[in-house]
Formats: C-alpha cells, structure tokens, sequence
C-alpha cells in the first residue's frame, strides 16, 4: 500500500513539472472569470434595480401571460426605475438576461 502511495505521489509530481504551462493556464482562466461580475437584478416593492450591467440594452417586461408590460433603453451601468405595474409574476428581460420576479 505504501508503494503504490509513493508511486501516485511521484507520478504527480512528475506530470505537473512535465506540463506547467496548462496548470498556468488554468489559473489564468480562474481569475479572468472571477474578475467578470454579473449583472444582478433586483425587484423590490415597485422599485427595480439592475446593477453591474455591461452593455447597453433594452429593458422587457412581460407579464405571465407573455404580453410585454413595459420596456426602456437603458445604459451600462447601475440604474433604479419605479414601475407602475399591478401586483403579479412579471419577466424581467435585458439583453439575453432574464428573470421571473413576483410584486406583491
């Protein structure tokens, strides 16, 4: 059992000396994806905030129904708008973004 440890350990060692240049690869990817931040869109009340957006877009929202309720350009960026909607389950729509919220 102890040789057959030592061989794994060994046998480790020896492919992560051999090929650096994907294990370097690796971590780059890992913080290029953690540096990225995603959009986030929050509802509260009647008051919609969409934060950390990264292009400029159109705003959609559509009832359950899939009737469009309401829509805005907006910039990259932060933005809060109050909507005048009836209590109900909307889809929040930016870009290829989407969201099902409920307004109470």
């Amino acid at each position: 059992m102890k040789r057959y440890c030592l061989l794994l350990l060994v046998t480790i060692l020896a492919s992560s000396i051999a090929c650096p240049a994907v294990a370097q690869q690796d971590t780059t990817r890992q913080v290029t994806e953690v540096s990225q931040k995603k959009p986030q869109i929050r509802l509260v009340e009647n008051r919609i905030t969409i934060e950390d957006l990264p292009e400029d877009g159109l705003l959609e929202i559509y009832n359950i129904m899939g009737v469009r309720v309401y829509n805005r350009r907006i910039k990259a960026g932060t933005h809060t708008f109050t909507l005048n909607l009836p209590k109900g389950y909307y889809i929040i729509k930016i870009g290829k973004i989407t969201k099902k919220v409920a307004i109470r």
